[in-house]
Order: structure tokens, then C-alpha cells, then sequence
């Protein structure tokens, strides 16, 4: 199981110190949301070249926005590595898709709790990932819900061995096992690392 630590759970007012905490730590994970298709928002251009300059290793990025593709040009400036849209948000995906890899990233989708697992079936020639959300802005704390381990396990029945499988919103330790036993290899993880006393000590703990 890979851990992918979320910034958007950092506190906001400290990110280079949030982001030094993390220690030689290999990923982040960077959540874009707009206030239009999510009702949070995140980080701007400033912020994200910001994070790309504090943090030297691999950045991904998920973006949680009505119009993900005016954000590639910034993403690729930045040195993300691969990059998650919304099907819910694209009217023809395979176009966005090819964009984000005519820019040398990585290309996924990403399915809202609401989203059938079968949308994904079309395009799973063509991503590298898909990232399930496993919490949505529900009002009670965007907690895990359980019925999204049934979806990770129909994607890994239909969906390329080569094609990852990732798990986001509201995981801590107590349901990591389930989510893996269901089938997913890479969880993001936020409030649960970033809550913790040493993110990098957790992390470490976590992914042995």
C-alpha cells in the first residue's frame, strides 16, 4: 500500500512548515478545488508554484474544478507528475486525457461517491490510475464511507492489472486494511498525517 499525504489537510497558515514536516518523504499530493464543483477552495497558481518550490520530490495532482484543463500549463510548469480529473466534470474525457500526456504527465480519472464504477470502462486503456473517493462534503466531516470498498473491488475486477487503483477521503488507520483487502494500492491521506505530532514517522509506520 502506498501513502500519498495530502497538503490540502495541512494547516493553511503554516504550509512550508507543514511541508518540512513531511521530512524526505517521497510524494504529495496536491488538491485543486474551485468553490464551483467542490464548496471548498484550495490553493491558487501562487500556492501551488509555492509548494513545488518547498517540495523537491514527486507531485500528483487532483482536480476537484469545473475546468480542469485550464490548469495543465501550471501543473506541467510546476513539475506535477501526474494529474486526476473529475469524469463527472469533462464532456469528452479522452480529449483531456490526451492533453495531460501531450504534457509528459500522467494521466487518471477521478469518481464521485455518486459515479458507477463502470463510467470508468471506457477510458481504462488510457489512464495510469483511478482515484475513488471514499468521502464527499457531507456536512458530518467528510467521515469514510464503507459502501465505496464494493466499487473499489468492481474496478479491480474489470479495470488492467497495470491500471492503479487509489482510494481518497476520510482514511485513517483503522480502515487502511479494508481498502486494501478490497484492492486499491495507493491511499491519500490528509487530517489522519497531518493531525499527527511526526507526519513522517507515521507515514513510515504505515507504508512498512
Amino acid at each position: 500500500m502506498k501513502i500519498i499525504p495530502s497538503i490540502a489537510s495541512a494547516d493553511q497558515l503554516s504550509i512550508r512548515e507543514e511541508i518540512l514536516r513531511l521530512g524526505s518523504w517521497k510524494k504529495l499530493h496536491i488538491d485543486i478545488e474551485d468553490g464551483n464543483f467542490v464548496p471548498n477552495i484550495t490553493f491558487g497558481e501562487k500556492m501551488v508554484r509555492g509548494i513545488a518550490d518547498i517540495f523537491p520530490q514527486e507531485l500528483d495532482a487532483h482536480l476537484m474544478t469545473e475546468c480542469p484543463e485550464q490548469y495543465l500549463k501550471l501543473l506541467q510548469e510546476c513539475r506535477v507528475k501526474s494529474v486526476a480529473v473529475h469524469l463527472e466534470t469533462v464532456r469528452y474525457p479522452l480529449t483531456i486525457l490526451n492533453h495531460i500526456m501531450d504534457r509528459g504527465m500522467r494521466p487518471a480519472l477521478a469518481l464521485n461517491i455518486s459515479t458507477p464504477a463502470e463510467a470508468v470502462m471506457p477510458f481504462a486503456e488510457r489512464i495510469d490510475y483511478v482515484i475513488v473517493m471514499t468521502a464527499e462534503p457531507d456536512g458530518r466531516g467528510q467521515r469514510f464511507y464503507p459502501p465505496m470498498l464494493d466499487k473499489i473491488r468492481s474496478l479491480r475486477d474489470f479495470l488492467p492489472p497495470q491500471v492503479a487503483i487509489w482510494a481518497d477521503g476520510g482514511i485513517n488507520e483503522a480502515n487502511l486494511v479494508q481498502i486494501a483487502a478490497a484492492g486499491a494500492d495507493t491511499v491519500v491521506m490528509g487530517r489522519c498525517v497531518f493531525g499527527c505530532e511526526d507526519p513522517f514517522k507515521l507515514l513510515v509506520r504505515l507504508s512498512i
